[in-house]
């Protein structure tokens, strides 16, 4: 059984005029124990919605998320607190998510107090145990927030998520605020901490380039649905859908010779508006193979002809 199953999952918010606004849209998938799962898209696709609404921090419309079995979006009070040392999140802004009044001394204290009655010399040691792991001085636990540069601040923030003994982690954008020096940094942080400690994650970006670094498989998501999913290697050197196609085709290419020759794909107009989503396939207005049967029918996520591998595509036999 899978460690975290999403099973047509829907989150939605009040919109204009009394409406809903679908920020996610019928969203499945699996995760198995120590697996990194890539979640790729553009902004305001509903990444980041999607994992607040794994890590129950905004409710599910419909559909139902499973971790180990366990119905999330049916938990309440004392069952829900219990399980959320289990799923943690690392944001985007770790500025944003630290607080600036608390020391590092004080912040993963109080994540090691959810799940240890650790205190005095053995709380300490833990904590200076922590700071090592995400590669950060024993003496900085003395520090607050705001002395820190934003690559050491999301060590912090890291180390905070690990304080928790989590078995999942909903790492939602973590490189996209540092510097591109430190990115590479934080992305091998993050792999060694969960080979280390056998940890699975979904690390949410919207680079493909970054998430192949890291990622087992990567789903690839648009406008509140995720359009295909499989290996890392295979959705990379062989993408199925046209929105796929146009996202890898961006890729820079370090070499100025192949950069010259490779074909770039480029998508017509802008995405549609999340509170006036099209009829049909999502990628239709944008799609250089669209036909009218595309305006009219919301292709599922099949299985692809290649083992291993899903793609919602009307066009897929069609497709040169």
């Amino acid at each position: 059984m899978a460690l975290l199953e999403v099973r047509g999952v829907q989150v939605s918010f009040p919109g204009p005029g009394g409406g809903r606004v679908q920020a996610v849209r019928g969203v499945s998938f699996a995760l198995e124990q120590g697996e990194i799962l890539g979640l790729v898209g553009e902004s305001g696709c509903g990444k980041s919605t999607l994992a607040r609404a794994l890590a129950a921090l905004v409710p599910v419309s419909a559909g139902d998320v499973l971790f180990d079995g366990l119905s999330i979006p049916s938990l309440r009070g004392r069952a829900l607190r219990r399980l959320r040392p289990d799923i943690q999140m690392v944001f985007q802004d770790p500025y944003a998510s630290l607080d600036p009044r608390m020391t590092v001394m004080a912040t993963l204290a109080e994540a090691l107090r959810v799940r240890s009655a650790l205190h005095g010399e053995g709380l300490r040691g833990r904590v200076e145990a922590l700071m090592d792991e995400v590669g950060l001085a024993a003496e900085f636990t003395r520090k607050y927030p705001h002395e820190f540069s934003g690559g050491q601040r999301q060590r912090i923030a890291i180390a905070r998520a690990l304080a928790a003994g989590p078995r999942i982690l909903l790492a939602d954008e973590p490189v996209s605020a540092l510097d591109v020096s430190i990115q590479s940094q934080i992305i091998n942080l993050l792999g060694r901490l969960c080979r280390r400690h056998e940890l699975t994650m979904l690390f949410i970006s919207h680079d493909l380039a970054v998430v192949h670094h890291i990622a087992d498989r990567i789903a690839v998501m648009y406008l509140g649905r995720i359009l295909e999913m499989g290996p890392a290697e295979r959705v990379l050197d062989e993408p199925l859908h046209p929105y796929t196609r146009a996202l890898v085709s961006a890729i820079p290419e370090p070499d100025p010779e192949r950069e010259r020759l490779r074909r770039r794909i480029l998508l017509r107009g802008d995405p549609p508006s999340p509170f006036a989503p099209p009829p049909g396939c999502p990628f239709h207005t944008r799609c250089p193979w669209a036909e009218p049967d595309c305006a009219r029918q919301c292709p599922e996520l099949d299985p692809a002809p290649e083992p291993g591998r899903t793609v919602a595509c009307l066009r897929l036999d069609h497709i040169a």
